[in-house]
Order: C-alpha cells, then structure tokens, then sequence
C-alpha cells in the first residue's frame, strides 16, 4: 500500500517499539512496587470505564480505538452541558460555530464540513446508535448515560461511513428501583435552569419479565451576551434563548432472553443567536477574488472622494446586474438618502470594522431581525434477543425531525452586505431534515470465545428541504433579493461485519473489517414558493439530477494484550463521504469547474498505532492512553466561492473537491490518583494537517487551498480533583481545569488571511461542591472562563465574494449554583 511505500510502515513499526518499551518499562515498575495485584488480575482500585466503541461493552482500557468517554458523573462534575464544554474536555475535539452560535459542527483530525458546502460532516453524532445528522446534538446533554468520542474514520461498525469520528451520546436506561434527581440552577446572564428525571418500574414477576419506565425533561433560560447597537435610542440584547425537553424511555423485558428499548425525545428552541461580527476585509485588487468591492460599495460619504467612489461602484454593478436604466439613473440619489440614515456610518464599511474591532465582539451594530426557532424529536427503538449465552440479535429503528428556522444579518455590520431578513420580514432561512433508518445485527462469540464478531445490514432514507431566501447589497435600490429552494434525498443501504480472533493465549488478536454501501443522492430544486419548477429544464439546468455511489470502507488491525494492564495495539482504517449536490449554487449542472452543483465523494486512509495503560504507578492507581496517527485524504470535500454572472446564480458558494491532503499527529490522555484525595489528568492533541495537492478550478479561475481549517496543531487540557470528607457520608468537592489551543482558521486559503484567523487562547474552569453520598444531595458552584479571556470559535470567510469576513465569540464569564437532589 502506498502509505507504507511512503515509509510510514517504518514509522509504525518504530512507534510499536516505542510505545511498548515505554508501556512495558511502567508495568514493571509498577509490578516491583507495593502493589497488591498481580500482572495477570484486574486492579479492583483502578476504575473500569465500558465504552461501546465497537458495537459491545468493553473496557476502555482494552479497546483498540482512541476514545475519550465522559460518564454521567464527569459529565455533572464538570458541568458538560453543551458542544463547547465537551470541545474544551476533549483536546482533538473541535466545535466550530459557523454562520452564528446555534451553526455548529465538529471536527476531529481534520475532519469537518465547511459552511455551504452541502456536504454530510466528516464526524457524526449518535443518538442510542442512531445516526441523527449535524444539527441534532443540541437536545441531548441531560440526563445521559455517557458521552464517548470516537477520534479516527469509522467506516466498518456504524450506521453510516464517517471520516473523522464519531460522538455517542448514550441516555440513562430505566431500572427496576424508583428514584431519580432532580435540579435547580441560577446564575448570571439570567440563567436559570430546571432539570429532573423519575424511574417508574412499572410491572415485574418472577420470571424476569418487567416494564420500566423513565421521564426525564428539564428547561433552560438565559439572557444573551451581546449588546446590538444599531439602533442607539433603544438597544437590544443578542443570543435570550428559551428551551426545553421532555424525553421517555421505556424498556420491556420479556424473560431472561428478549428486551426492548423505545426513547422518544423532543427539543424546543426559542430565541435568538450569538451573532457573528465582521473582523475583516480582503483586499480588493480588482482580478479574481473578492468578486464584489463591498468597501467601495460601501464607501460611506464622509469625503467627496467617498461618495464619488460608492455611487460610480453601484452603478457599475447594477449594470452587471442588469437594473433597469432608470434605476441606474436614480441611484445617486439613493446613495445620498442611506447614509443620510444616522444608522448607516458615513465612514463606510472600511471605517465601521476599526471601531468594531475595537470595541470587541459583544458590542454590535447589525440591522434586521435575530430569530432561532428549533424542534426536534429523536426516536430510537432496539430490540435485543440472546439467541444463545454467545449469540445475540439486535435490531435499531431511529427517526428523526430536525427543523430550524433563523433571520439575521450575516455581515456582522450595519450595512444590508448581505441579510437573512429584512426588518419586519417573515422570510427565514429554513432546514428541515426527516430521516428513518433501520439496522439489523448480528453479534457473537465462538470458539470458547476466541471469536468474536459483529455483522450488520443497514437501511436510512433521509430527506433534507432547504428554503434559503436572502438579500444582497441593499444599497442596490433596496438589494438584489436571491433565493434557494431545493430538498436533496439521499437512501443508504450497507453490509457490514468486523471480526476479532485472538491468535494465541497471550492476548495476541486480528481485527478484520468491511462495509460496502449503496449510496443513491438526488436534489429536486424548486420555485421559492415551494412550487415545482415547469419542465423541461434549459441547456444547462437539472431540476432532479441524481448519482449513485458503491464503496467499500474497510478497518485491518493488530492488537496485543500485554497484560492486564497494558494494550498495544495497530489499525489501518478506510472510510468515505459520499458527493452530492451543492444546492446553494441552484440547478446548475456540472462540478465548480464550469460553476455547477456537482461535487464527488471524498476518500480517507488512516493508519493509527496507540497503547493503553490502566493499573498502578507505584501504589497510585492511574491510567495513560496514547495514540501516534498518519492519514491521506483523496478529493477532500471543501466549499469555495465564485460570481457566476447574469443569467447564472451571481455570488455564490460552490463545493469542489481538493486532490489531496494528509494530517499525522499523536494525543495523549491519562490520569493518576496521587493521594486518596488528590486525582490530577489531562490531553494533549498534537496535529499537523496539511493540502499536499491545493490546486482547484473554479468556474474557470484557479484557486490554491494551503491550509486546512478548524484545525489547531497543539491543543490540551490539565485538570486536578479533590475530594476532602467533613464527616462520615459529607464530603468537599473541588475541581479546577485549564484548557489551552493554538491559533487556526477559518479560511483554507491564505489569501484570505484578513479576519479569518482565530487566534490561540486559553480557559480556566472551576467548580466547588458540598455533596452527601447518603441523602443525596448536593450544592455546587461552577465558573467558566474565570478570567473572562474574549476567544473565538468560528466564523464564515465569504471575503472571496463580497470582501467582508466574520466570527463569532465565545462566551465570556460565566458563573452558576446548582441545587440538586437524588431520590
């Protein structure tokens, strides 16, 4: 294989060497101190962590995969409410915010989805090992069981192919005891924040049969952290948000060998979003990108010189538009009454991004309505049946509605760049995305165990419906109103299987692995009012075009069971995304090249060679995990930006595929408890991703990608717990933790440097807690960004269309006290 012929199967066998010296040597010392276990016994002081990264329970300790998993107690500890707060406990893990706070997506090795590039993410969330898509994760931190991170292509287990990992979130199943918590929380910014959930065995006998049920819901509301000046006789508060959610499960139990799990969950949101500001402007040099001079459209009329350069710019460009002579005629006019407007600066957009770069991000001036609006309902059903004590049939039905509505002004200024809806506007930006999938398993042992499988078939039908209405330049005699309506369908069907065979008594097993997939993407592109447009299409244009793609993802792996306490292990992984259709650019055929729709899927090859620790240093239980990673990215999925002019669709996104890229890194995870009070850990990711081949063609200009975004090279996290008892069953808990990530981008092209860059930062976290492990309860503080340092998590580099780029803050300082009760 070609990555070995490039001298990485050096690189790994030195790593396997390495890794096992190192992890070899620990063992040793471990097992010459005062330690009560021996190599070959399980340490009953070192806590075990079951992760179900490879479709069973497992130790953590003893599963070739690198994963971080965070249990219902770590995730309270540490106050894991959000995207955010799981990026910051899990260095490698980014959740970048796109076009506003609620725009999210993560991100592993690499791996993520640009902003309108209509491409599926590179890491996917699961609901109860329910595929549930991008825009689904925000519903599901309460409540929950655990949360796992999987770093590294899943192609080979999960219901779909994923090229940089994958997040489970696993809720809380019901028990055959009553009890259940329930919680209270204030804190600044007005939140205030209820939470509970109650188990109800509902029906046992003896036999084993039982039905159990759990309701769990909570509700949460807090003001917004930006000050929106635009209008300064009266100005309002960005990103109040109101929510809440109600989920139930019901789990049936029909004797020793069959059961059934049903969780239902709904999500509301209600309110508006931590809005992007603009943060910089890409030179205008006239030849290629930026495609519209919006500083000079935007000139201002503070000098002659200003007014002069704005309407000689808009009426050129309402020419190339094709405005009516009349309305070309009358723009001088026009010009002189917007910024007769005390709301539009007669500086211009140049002199409004200094005084917004100085003022910061939480001061801003931006037109139109701030709506968000979501409802989401999650559905997953598995029925197990144990065929025999070493077979075991299961199957997994999901269904998900996920829709969103939002308005806002993506410019970040208070000049009509470009809005979602004008003031007084109903027009939204909608998403509404439907899905069912259903996947049948067989899982087993055999051979006294030696072997050990999982094979699968896999079946989803998703269909995502887009209304994307907005409007350009608004100094254009009122703007250039464009619209995108379209839906794209895509229905999966997969075949799987992935067996472990232990290759002798020693702990020595291979690991084989293979999925192939029959992918069917279509697009139907539509009126703006919904209506289906006449046929038959123009030259040029596909109102229903339609591909197919047949892959084979596959996972080959060695691992080595040294002792108890110690995994050695080797993998090379292959996984895909699959192409499609880029609705933003309209019905336009043909890839970027000639403008068009088109993109291709995406392939990526890792190899991975990691060890795991779990045991004692001396007489301190601890655990360390490490894992070293080369990868090779074909025909990377990227979003790019073109002005296809008159007749064509104007600005607008368009979505190629980038020859080649290849990212290596390694990250470490570990912990030791140094005293019976004192438990300090950490991670540490190291990434070093990089386009080996960045040359594109877009609608007939080239274009170079040279760096790869949403990627920090060094990112890490240290963290300290202690636990001090007062008395018997009353104990003081503290926790401090720091986390800490390099600079990066949201641009992948250096030539669009200006304001696309998110600088370095680091964030210090705190929590302090009274606990009673007998009655239950606990009262805990909590501090986030204590310091109050200002930092960024994304952003939207359009600056190769209209020359405007943005970003969108994270939050500032944060505090809270939580009450909260088990019964």
């Amino acid at each position: 294989m070609d990555y070995f012929r490039n001298g990485l199967g050096r690189r790994a066998i030195w790593a396997t060497t390495m890794l096992s010296s190192m992890f070899t040597a620990s063992l040793s010392y471990a097992q010459s101190a005062a330690s009560p276990t021996t190599p070959n016994t399980v340490d009953p002081a070192v806590v075990d962590i079951i992760v179900t990264a490879q479709r069973r329970d497992e130790s953590l300790s003893k599963t070739p995969v690198a994963v971080s998993v965070f249990n219902s107690e770590t995730l309270a500890k540490n106050q894991i409410v959000s995207e955010q707060d799981l990026h910051i406990a899990t260095p490698g893990l980014s959740v970048r915010s796109g076009l506003s706070s609620n725009n999210l997506n993560y991100a592993i090795r690499g791996q993520s989805r640009d902003v309108y590039s209509g491409t599926r993410p590179g890491v996917l969330p699961y609901f109860n090992d329910v595929q549930i898509g991008g825009a689904g994760g925000a519903s599901l931190f309460y409540d929950l069981s655990s949360v796992q991170v999987l770093k590294g292509p899943q192609g080979t287990l999960f219901g779909r192919s994923a090229t940089g990992g994958a997040v489970l979130f696993s809720t809380a199943k019901p028990t055959d005891e009553l009890n259940g918590y329930a919680s209270g929380l204030l804190g600044n910014y007005g939140a205030r924040k209820i939470e509970g959930a109650i188990n109800l065995p509902l029906a046992q006998n003896a036999n084993g049969s039982a039905l159990l049920a759990r309701v769990a819901g909570f509700y949460d509301t807090r003001n917004g952290f930006q000050t929106n000046v635009f209008d300064p006789g009266s100005p309002r508060r960005e990103g109040d948000h109101n929510r809440w959610g109600i989920r139930g499960s019901l789990t049936a139990q029909l004797g020793d060998r069959f059961r059934n799990e049903l969780v239902v969950d709904y999500y509301k949101y209600d309110g508006s979003n931590t809005i992007p500001s603009i943060s910089g402007l890409m030179p205008f040099t006239g030849v290629g990108a930026p495609f519209i001079p919006a500083e000079l459209l935007y000139a201002g009329n503070a000098t002659p010189q200003a007014r002069a350069t704005g309407i000689a710019t808009a009426q050129g460009l309402m020419a190339a538009f094709g405005f009516p002579a009349a309305a070309i005629a009358a723009q001088p006019a026009f010009y002189d009454a917007y910024f007769a407007n005390p709301q539009h600066p007669a500086g211009g957009l140049r002199s409004f991004l200094a005084e917004q770069l100085a003022r910061g991000p939480f001061v801003v001036a931006v037109r139109g309505q701030n709506i968000y609006n979501a409802k989401n309902t999650i559905i997953s059903n598995s029925s197990i049946f144990d065929l025999s004590d070493e077979v075991q049939i299961k199957n997994i039905f999901g269904y998900t509605k996920l829709l969103s509505e939002s308005a806002f002004d993506a410019g970040g200024n208070p000049f009509g760049v470009i809005f979602t809806a004008a003031p007084g506007s109903d027009t939204r930006f909608i998403d509404n995305t439907k899905q069912i999938s259903d996947e049948f398993q067989l899982l087993g042992s055999a051979f006294s165990d030696r072997l050990s499988y999982v094979t699968g078939l896999y079946y989803s039908h998703e269909k995502r419906d887009t209304l994307n209405n907005a409007t350009l330049f608004d100094i254009l005699a009122g703007g250039i109103p464009i619209s995108a309506a379209y839906s794209t369908i895509n229905k999966t069907y997969a075949a799987y299987g992935q067996a472990t065979l232990k290759l002798n008594d020693d702990g020595l097993a291979l690991t084989l692995g293979a999925r192939y997939t029959n992918e069917k993407v279509k697009a139907d592109f539509f009126n703006p009012d919904g209506s289906a447009i006449a046929a038959p299409a123009p030259a040029g244009l596909n109102y229903s075009p339609s591909t197919k793609y047949n892959k084979l993802s596959w996972q080959i792996g060695v691992q080595d069971q040294v002792s108890s306490n110690l995994l050695l292990y080797i993998v090379s992984r292959r996984a895909y995304k699959s192409g499609g259709y880029n609705g933003q650019v309209g019905a336009q055929t043909g890839t970027a090249v000639v403008g068009g729709n088109e993109f291709g899927a995406e392939q990526l090859t890792d190899v991975e060679v990691g060890a795991k620790f779990s045991g004692r240093v001396g007489d301190m239980p601890a655990r360390l995990n490490v894992a070293l990673f080369n990868i090779w990215d074909k025909d990377s999925q990227r979003t790019a930006y073109a002005f296809i002019p008159p007749p064509g669709v104007g600005p607008t996104a368009v979505t190629v595929n980038v020859p080649s890229a290849k990212t290596y890194g390694f990250e470490v995870d570990g912990q030791i408890k140094l005293l019976r009070w004192l438990t300090i850990g950490g991670s540490f990711s190291y990434l070093h991703p990089r386009f080996t081949n960045g040359g594109v063609v877009v609608f007939g200009n080239p274009d170079v990608f040279n760096q790869v975004p949403d990627t920090p090279r060094k990112s890490g996290v240290f963290y300290a717990d202690v636990e001090i008892p007062v008395k018997a069953d009353l104990s003081i808990l503290l926790h401090g933790d720091v986390y800490a990530q390099d600079n990066t981008f949201t641009s992948p092209t250096s030539a669009n440097n200006f304001g696309t860059d998110i600088p370095g930062y680091a964030l210090a976290n705190f929590h302090v807690g009274l606990e009673d492990s007998k009655t239950g309860w606990s009262l805990t503080a909590n501090l986030k960004n204590a310091f109050n340092r200002l930092y960024y998590t994304g952003g939207v580099n359009a600056g190769q269309i209209f020359q405007a780029n943005i970003r969108n803050p994270g939050d500032p300082r944060t505090f809270t006290v939580e009450a909260r009760i088990k019964f």
